[in-house]
């Protein structure tokens, strides 16, 4: 959904600084509340993955190891980019993009969103750990995906984003 908004956002500014539209600002108060119910979502799987496996006494019976406070250590200590890049997405660029932005630059902000097309070759990554082992070697569709995604975004949003070659 990222990747169409910023794909329709940047190939819509014929003007690549003053250019505005409308989904720009839409979108990015759309993520906020986005961004907020996902680290709780993420959370809650964690938490629950948890308790399903039994981590929770000696005995191995299916229960919640500990306090809250614990699972959420352990949560934070496995996935801690993951909630740093969702707790810098609301505190740090939604307000640079309502804010310090002053409807400026929507083209740059669309090619930004473009960039969200890789996430499902990522997804597709840890699929694959899980699914053939860490001792094999991953499908190289992961990572080829990832660079032509990337690519492709780069090409797509226009000449303005791809050095020229001599």
């Amino acid at each position: 959904m990222a990747s169409t908004a910023g794909y329709i956002v940047s190939t819509s500014c014929k003007h690549i600084i003053d250019d505005q539209h409308w989904l720009s600002s839409a979108y990015t108060q759309f993520a906020v509340p986005y961004f907020i119910y996902d680290i709780y979502a993420m959370f809650l799987c964690h938490w629950h993955k948890h308790q399903v496996k039994g981590h929770g006494g000696d005995d191995g019976a299916a229960r919640a190891p500990g306090s809250t406070w614990a699972i959420a250590r352990g949560y934070l200590h496995k996935e801690f980019l993951m909630v740093l890049h969702h707790a810098a997405m609301v505190l740090v660029c939604f307000p640079l993009s309502v804010v310090w932005r002053q409807g400026k630059g929507d083209f740059f902000l669309g090619c930004m969103l473009m960039a969200e097309v890789s996430t499902p070759f990522v997804c597709l990554g840890k699929i694959l750990i899980q699914v053939s082992g860490q001792g094999r070697m991953r499908e190289p569709g992961e990572g080829t995906g990832r660079g032509g995604t990337s690519r492709a975004a780069a090409e797509g949003s226009g000449p303005s984003v791809i050095p020229s070659m001599p």
